[in-house]
């Protein structure tokens, strides 16, 4: 009796784990099993398995991974494509990644919106990370001064966050933009809304994509096309804002 009752809570176990793991493939399909990530020399692998069956995908056919409550991304990383943890994302991100021939995430990567990145760098961690942060001012000096240090990079990421957040939340839109400039504005908001009210995978990414396009429309730059192209990916695997972001990418392009 008590075997059949250890059996029945493994079973059910299992289940619940094959639910609740599952990763999101560059098609935007999603898939449910028990998974192992693999490292590679170039290009990082993870291994789907489904009762009896197991496929294998490259980092570069998944969007996103989830295991056990932990989330995956694949990023680019001395000229390979690494499956790293997602520790704390925003316009400035951080993850962790296997170290060379070591099986903890030790190593971080930090990333911006605008798609740059850096290791966290441990010898001349003042210098390099000061440079990288310049566009806030505020920060960087405090990493140049030592004021904050290597093991203080989560208040290095929340400070960073909230200067680029103040900065957009300035932006505002003059009442004598062009209308495409004000069409587009409404455009952004409206998705904006679309998107809060929807639960999906990458729908934090989507936000942030367009909080940034946002600003930049108010402060009227030009918005990168890897941003409209971040955004139709994370965004195409809801059918329901197809629409709406057809049009908006439409009228970034005039």
């Amino acid at each position: 009796m008590v075997r059949t009752v250890v059996v029945l809570m493994l079973l059910s176990y299992t289940a619940i784990a094959q639910k609740t793991n599952y990763l999101v493939t560059s098609k935007a399909d999603t898939l449910y099993g028990e998974m192992r990530i693999l490292s590679y020399d170039q290009l990082d692998r993870v291994q789907l398995e489904v009762g009896k069956k197991k496929e294998m995908f490259t980092a570069l056919q998944v969007l996103s991974i989830n295991i056990d409550g932990q989330e995956y991304k694949p990023l680019r990383y001395d000229n390979k494509i690494v499956l790293m943890k997602v520790l704390k994302q925003g316009y400035l991100s951080i993850y962790s990644f296997r170290l060379p021939n070591q099986h903890g995430y030790d190593g971080r990567l930090l990333t911006k919106l605008d798609g740059t990145s850096i290791e966290v760098p441990n010898l001349g961690f003042k210098k390099i990370l000061s440079n990288y942060l310049e566009d806030c001012e505020s920060v960087s000096s405090l990493i140049l001064s030592g004021d904050l240090k290597r093991n203080d990079m989560d208040k290095i990421l929340e400070d960073y966050n909230l200067c680029v957040a103040s900065r957009f939340s300035k932006s505002s839109v003059s009442e004598t933009v062009p209308p495409v400039a004000n069409e587009i504005t409404q455009s952004i908001e409206s998705l904006i809304k679309k998107v809060e009210a929807e639960e999906f995978s990458s729908k934090k990414d989507a936000l942030d994509l367009l909080r940034d396009i946002q600003a930049k429309v108010g402060k009227n730059e030009t918005v990168p096309n890897y941003l409209s192209e971040g955004l139709k990916s994370y965004l195409k695997s809801m059918p329901a804002f197809s629409d709406d972001l057809e049009k908006l990418i439409g009228l970034l392009k005039k």
